[in-house]
């Protein structure tokens, strides 16, 4: 009796191995309700999403299509880092709208740039700003572009010396439109004042830094970045958007031999802020991983950092990254994903959006 007890309890343990080995990577996640929602599904590799709710509760989703229709990474040598990409983007009246809103492509586009980073914003005026830039993508005219939206889509026009802008951030601070970037990996913020309808000089902000993004709240300025080796997330802040200073200490950084760390993205949510990143650990693919602070400007302050997204399945893996968080309301996280829709392949990116538990503290 003893050795059929002992079969069954072996024979159950083998079964549960086997359902956790071969569960697939859209199961819900720690922090995550439910499952993941792909948003798009066309054919080609769509990357990078930008989001904002506008004046008038209307959600805009912007986010880059790549022109290859190799469109799987590897695919015949396909490298959707060296793509070229067109704007498209979807409304609706709520975030899950956003699924099935029907994709619309801004008629425009720059005479020999990659276009494959976005940052939008809504102006004071209600203006719709959507920037542009290569992202380290190729083509010849390599500077910062912006379209804007007013019932009817204007440009491109161009950001006054941005020549070899890579990654691009934006934001809005009381009649003030900030974008930065970096060039040859020194990263600057430049403003555009809306009533005089000019640009400021290029303002430094960091030496060796990549792939930034920004917020502002009452008093200051908190821009996330990595470096060229992803080595960490730092954190760089400003009282006037001029002078500014940046931790020597990452804030952020995955665990494990040979991980490397990109796409920050920060939020201030409440008195807590919420940084998302996308950690690449070779086997186990890049995935969106967070982690939170009460006091950003302490390293020490951080918590032990959670994977939100699962990105390999057996021998397979891919890239979850580029994390667009947004915090007004319901908590929910758009991100680039290669994953096919039974979280078990590679395929062509898509954008993908998680709905957050709430409140996240609890993670």
């Amino acid at each position: 009796m003893k050795k059929v007890i002992s079969i069954i309890a072996v024979s159950l343990i083998l079964v549960l191995v086997t359902v956790t080995l071969i569960t697939p990577a859209f199961a819900a996640s720690k922090g995550i309700k439910g499952k993941a929602t792909q948003i798009t599904t066309n054919p080609r590799y769509d990357r990078n999403p930008s989001f904002l709710r506008a004046n008038d509760g209307t959600y805009w989703l912007f986010y880059a299509g790549g022109q290859d229709s190799r469109n799987i990474r590897d695919l015949d040598g396909y490298n959707p880092d060296l793509d070229y990409y067109d704007v498209y983007y979807k409304t609706a009246n709520s975030i899950p709208g956003l699924e099935k809103a029907v994709e619309n492509q801004i008629p425009l586009k720059p005479p020999d740039n990659a276009q494959r980073d976005i940052a939008t914003i809504q102006a004071t005026d209600g203006t719709i700003w959507v920037f542009v830039s290569t992202g380290l993508g190729p083509g010849s005219d390599r500077g910062i572009y912006y379209y804007t939206y007013d019932r009817v889509w204007h440009g491109p026009s161009i950001v006054p010396d941005t020549d070899c802008a890579a990654h691009i951030s934006v934001l809005e601070k009381k009649g003030e439109i900030w974008v930065f970037f970096d060039i040859g990996y020194t990263l600057y913020a430049r403003s555009y004042d809306e009533t005089a309808v000019e640009w400021s000089t290029p303002i430094k902000v960091a030496d060796s830094a990549t792939v930034a993004k920004a917020i502002v709240d009452e008093t200051k300025f908190y821009v996330v970045w990595t470096t060229a080796s992803g080595d960490g997330i730092y954190l760089s802040t400003s009282a006037n958007g001029i002078d500014w200073s940046s931790i020597s200490t990452p804030i952020a950084a995955w665990p494990g031999e040979g991980t490397t760390n990109w796409d920050p993205a920060l939020i201030k949510d409440k008195d807590i802020f919420r940084l998302f990143w996308a950690p690449d650990a070779g086997i186990e693919g890049q995935f969106i991983a967070t982690s939170t602070s009460a006091d950003p400007t302490d390293p020490t302050s951080w918590s032990p950092p959670i994977q939100l997204t699962t990105a390999s399945y057996g021998t397979n893996n891919w890239w979850d990254f580029w994390p667009q968080p947004y915090d007004k309301g319901a908590q929910y996280l758009l991100y680039t994903s290669e994953r096919n829709s039974s979280g078990t392949g590679r395929v062509d990116g898509n954008i993908w959006m998680a709905h957050l538990t709430v409140p996240l503290t609890k993670w």
